[in-house]
């Protein structure tokens, strides 16, 4: 099997042996593919290296029968991209998240375009909390994990004024009016369903269900982008010169 230039995008890449990378793509019509790239970390005759860069588009050709293909070129379709400081590590989990919950060779094109316009966005205008909710939102759907926020788990539309659970796999439960450390105000579910996150407790509910549900199909095992985000903010908070 030989694929021609794919564009695609590098989510992950480790050094192997001496003088090569292991490196794992989301491609537009192949989806996520693992790849021996020998040779990339030397230069080549003309003493020019063969660099993947993370969060720019690229087209890749590769070649292979088994799991493991043989990626052979690599070429940049636009400048490289580098991300800093939050943008980073936003870039770092999204990255993380496709690396972890897609399956190899399960194509999702039209989650890609997504992809695509929010490295764009990150980019140019760093990290956006409503617009990193929105895209693990349609990465859920893509992958046929949705959230049905629109009605609980009776069928029942949502009430602006009632509290409510989110149970991966069953949905919204309502808990009446009592209020928990879990619960969802059913005015912030009803905001959340159109869009709208004007107000703080909106993100805060759209960001509680999506970790409560991508940690459920993570199946437990944690995320090292947040944790080094954590190592990061705690380094900021105990730096002499940090603004409170």
């Amino acid at each position: 099997m030989r694929i021609e230039a794919e564009p695609g995008f590098v989510l992950h890449q480790t050094p192997y042996r001496e003088t090569s990378l292991l490196v794992d793509l989301y491609s537009r019509q192949h989806g996520r593919v693992r790849c021996v790239a020998k040779g990339f970390r030397k230069p080549n005759k003309k003493g020019i290296s063969r660099a993947i860069f993370p969060y720019t588009e690229h087209q890749f050709s590769w070649q292979g029968n088994g799991d493991l293909k043989t990626l052979t070129r690599a070429d940049a379709i636009q400048a490289p991209i580098f991300l800093q400081r939050e943008a980073l590590f936003t870039g770092l989990y999204i990255n993380e998240l496709l690396y972890r919950l897609m399956h190899e060779h399960d194509p999702h094109p039209y989650f890609y375009g997504h992809y695509q316009q929010f490295i764009m966005q990150l980019a140019k205008h760093g990290p956006n909390e409503a617009m990193l909710r929105q895209v693990e939102m349609s990465l859920l759907e893509e992958l046929g994990y949705g959230l049905v926020l629109n009605a609980d788990n009776q069928g029942l539309a949502i009430d602006a004024n009632l509290f409510y659970q989110y149970v991966p796999e069953h949905g919204l439960t309502l808990i009446g009016n009592s209020q928990g450390p879990n619960a969802l105000y059913g005015r912030d579910l009803i905001a959340l369903v159109e869009a709208d996150f004007s107000q703080p407790s909106v993100m805060r509910t759209a960001k509680q269900i999506n970790r409560r549900v991508i940690d459920f199909y993570l199946g437990g095992r944690p995320l090292h982008s947040r944790e080094l985000y954590r190592q990061h903010i705690m380094s900021v908070d105990n730096h002499p010169s940090a603004v409170k």
